[in-house]
């Protein structure tokens, strides 16, 4: 019994399960606090919840953790300027061109009053996600039923279908990106290589 493994607390919130090994730290609800509200955004857009497209990506980083997990926090402008940028072109549907995209320049930042949670957004302007994510996706997600739900579900049109882009860090180790939809989580190797783990989340309702 001394030398048995320790028993790690447990909880989840809206499909994704949280793990914990300090037995005195304060429970997930309130840790995540008014993170809650960004994490819907992805989370709650409709009745049916989400779920997660099987499979899993993984890759590993050469540099410490804290440098993924606090970019997702805070860093948006870099997506359609320096190193997603290659890659925004390659996806861009034929019959579209970059010059006819122009990524939005001003957007929203969010911090948490304490515990690391941070986020960013763009509102109303579509077209950074339609050069990431094609027009089906773009649609699906500022117009039409599906956001029409999403906006009475989590309370605005704002959030239902204007905000767009956004990435986040709940503080440490879970990132994610709503729109694009993908998690992430951050597995330390040490001070200088951090694993990454990368899966698909979507609407359990989408067509």
């Amino acid at each position: 019994k001394e030398w048995s493994p320790l028993k790690a607390r447990v909880e989840t919130y809206k499909g994704l399960i949280f793990a914990n090994w300090d037995e005195n730290a304060v429970d997930l609800d309130t840790y995540l606090g008014e993170a809650k509200f960004y994490m819907d955004h992805m989370l709650d857009r409709t009745e049916a919840g989400t779920e997660a497209i099987p499979g899993v990506q993984k890759w590993v980083i050469p540099c410490n953790w804290k440098f993924a997990a606090e970019q997702f926090c805070s860093d948006m402008y870099h997506a359609g300027t320096t190193s997603h940028l290659s890659g925004i072109l390659a996806g861009l549907p034929e019959d579209l061109e970059m010059a006819d995209l122009a990524p939005p320049t001003v957007g929203k930042q969010y911090r948490a009053s304490w515990g690391g949670h941070g986020s960013g957004f763009y509102v109303g302007d579509p077209n950074l996600m339609l050069a990431i994510m094609g027009p089906k996706v773009t649609s699906y997600w500022t117009e039409g039923p599906a956001s029409e739900k999403a906006a009475e579900r989590l309370g605005s049109v704002e959030r239902g279908s204007k905000l767009m882009v956004e990435h986040m860090t709940v503080f440490a180790t879970c990132s994610f990106l709503p729109g694009i939809d993908t998690v992430r989580t951050w597995h330390p190797r040490g001070p200088n290589e951090v694993e990454v783990w990368a899966f698909t989340v979507v609407d359990a309702d989408a067509p």
